[in-house]
C-alpha cells in the first residue's frame, strides 16, 4: 500500500494502481505466511472485478464449504473436527473411508482408512495434532469410469477428463492417469446445479471433482485442468475460457 493505493511493481520496478485495472485474476494463494496480509490488501479493491473474488479464495477453496452450502447436491457421507477419538468412532461405524487435511492441495496427506486397519486411530491422530482440523469422507471406489473433473468458468461448463488413480488419491501429480471422458445425464446435473449457484459464491473459475454423481469437492485455487485437456485430447479450450469471462465481466452473469 502507498498513498492509501494498494499497488503492484511493474518489470522496471514503478508503482502500478491496481485499481487501473479491468479485471483481477489470483492464481494459486503464493506464499502462506503472507496471505492473509495479501487477501486484506485485495479485499479493498473493486470484489466485481474479480475473477475469483477474495472472500471465495479465504471461504471456498476447502472441501468444508461444499458440504455446507449446497447440502441438496449429492455428496459422500463427510465429517470435519480436530478430536481424533470422535473421527475414530465414525471410521469404526464400519467401511472404508479417506481422511485428509480439509484445505490441502495436490494429495498432500490423503490417507485411505480401510476397515480393520489397525493405524487408523495413528493416521487420526497425525492429522488432528496441535488441534488441526481433519476431514473424514466416506471413500466411493471410482471403478472403470474413473474420477471425473470439470471445469467451470463464468457459470459455463468448458469440458470435462477422468481420472484413474493409481491408489487412493485422484490428485494427477499423485501418480493419477488423465483420459479423454464425457458427463452422463446424472453427472451433468451434479454440475449444472454447482454450476449456477458458483457465481453467487464469487467463484467464476473452478474445477468440480466428482466419482459417479457424486461431487467430491469444488478446487478454487490451483484447479489446473487446461494443460493436462491440451495434452490428452489436443484440443486447447484456453479460448473457450477467455470468452466466457470476457463475456461475464462485460455483461454479468
Amino acid at each position: 500500500m502507498e498513498s492509501r493505493r494498494v499497488v503492484a511493481r511493474d518489470l522496471a520496478g514503478g508503482a502500478v494502481p491496481l485499481s487501473d485495472f479491468d479485471l483481477y485474476f489470483v492464481l494459486g494463494f503464493g506464499p502462506e505466511a503472507t496471505f492473509l496480509d495479501r487477501m486484506q490488501l485485495l479485499r479493498t479493491l473493486d470484489q466485481d472485478r474479480f475473477v475469483n473474488t477474495v472472500d471465495a479464495l479465504v471461504y471456498q477453496h476447502g472441501k468444508v464449504s461444499l458440504f455446507l452450502a449446497a447440502d441438496d447436491i449429492p455428496q459422500p457421507e463427510t465429517h470435519v473436527g480436530n478430536d481424533p477419538d470422535r473421527l475414530a468412532a465414525i471410521a469404526a461405524r464400519g467401511g472404508d473411508w479417506i481422511a485428509k487435511p480439509p484445505a490441502a492441495s495436490f494429495g498432500r496427506e490423503v490417507f485411505r482408512l480401510r476397515e480393520g486397519d489397525a493405524n487408523r486411530r495413528a493416521i487420526l491422530e497425525h492429522l488432528t495434532r496441535n488441534n488441526r482440523y481433519a476431514l473424514l469422507q466416506a471413500y466411493i471406489e471410482p471403478g472403470a469410469e474413473g474420477e471425473k473433473r470439470t471445469l467451470v468458468a463464468a457459470g459455463k461448463i468448458i469440458g470435462t477428463y477422468g481420472k484413474r488413480p493409481r491408489d487412493h488419491r485422484g490428485n494427477l501429480n499423485a501418480g493419477a492417469d488423465a483420459f479423454p471422458t464425457t458427463l452422463t445425464p446424472a453427472e451433468a446435473a451434479t454440475v449444472g446445479s454447482l454450476a449456477d449457484r458458483l457465481d453467487g459464491l464469487g467463484v467464476r473459475f473452478a474445477t468440480i471433482d466428482l466419482v459417479g454423481s457424486l461431487a467430491l469437492e469444488i478446487n478454487v485455487a490451483n484447479p489446473g485442468w487446461l494443460a493436462t485437456y491440451d495434452q490428452i485430447t489436443g484440443v486447447d479450450l484456453a479460448p473457450r475460457v477467455v470468452e466466457a469471462l470476457t463475456a461475464w465481466s462485460r455483461y454479468g452473469p
